[in-house]
């Protein structure tokens, strides 16, 4: 199913028990200036909350050139603008888990830390067309919005509770369904494995 803003607003309305509906996103009612106002921040938390399959991005990182400001890393790279969670960093050459450090530079910008050259940051990367989501992040981040919008939109704190606590079961069916998707390979192999 593709998905549109002005859909998502729909579902929203209708877990919150509303029973009016937006034809536009552009709309100047209340509902739909609420929800505006929270969408962009409720899609952002929502990709951070979980490593989704269809928002992971994988990229070579560029050295700022710049020392570290923290002693204990050897090297600084810029930190990609469409990342919204660094998941992890991954060497070249070894299949170790890569220690590194989300922090600021001199000039206040974004950047990490760490101790290897080159490296290649897998991230959740802000994927801002509709489109692209998948049922299950959608009603992830309809029941999020509807989380963060239900005091403006409803004033009922129960209902805002409820949709909480239907975000998180959403976030643990995600997981089910996303650690179903795709296959890696093993590399530990038992020693007595390769004797026979």
């Amino acid at each position: 199913m593709n998905y549109t803003k002005a859909k998502i607003f729909n579902i929203v309305l209708k877990n919150l028990r509303v029973g009016v509906s937006i034809q536009s996103t552009n709309q100047t009612d209340r509902n739909t200036v609420v929800l505006n106002e929270y969408y962009d921040s409720a899609k952002e938390q929502v990709l951070k909350d979980f490593d989704w399959n269809f928002a992971s991005s994988y990229r070579e990182l560029t050295l700022t050139g710049d020392i570290p400001c923290n002693p204990k890393f050897l090297y600084e790279y810029d930190y990609p603008n469409d990342c919204v969670f660094a998941r992890e960093l991954i060497g070249y050459t070894s299949d170790e888990i890569i220690e590194f450090e989300i922090g600021a530079n001199k000039t206040g910008n974004k950047v990490i830390n760490t101790n290897i050259t080159p490296a290649v940051l897998r991230y959740t990367r802000l994927i801002d067309k509709e489109i692209y989501y998948t049922s299950e992040f959608t009603m992830a981040l309809c029941w999020y919005l509807a989380f963060l919008s239900a005091p403006s939109i409803t004033g009922n704190r129960s209902i805002q509770n409820d949709c909480l606590s239907i975000y998180s079961n959403m976030l643990i069916k995600a997981k089910t369904i996303n650690a179903s998707e795709g296959y890696i390979k093993n590399s530990e192999v038992c020693s007595w494995l390769d004797n026979r």
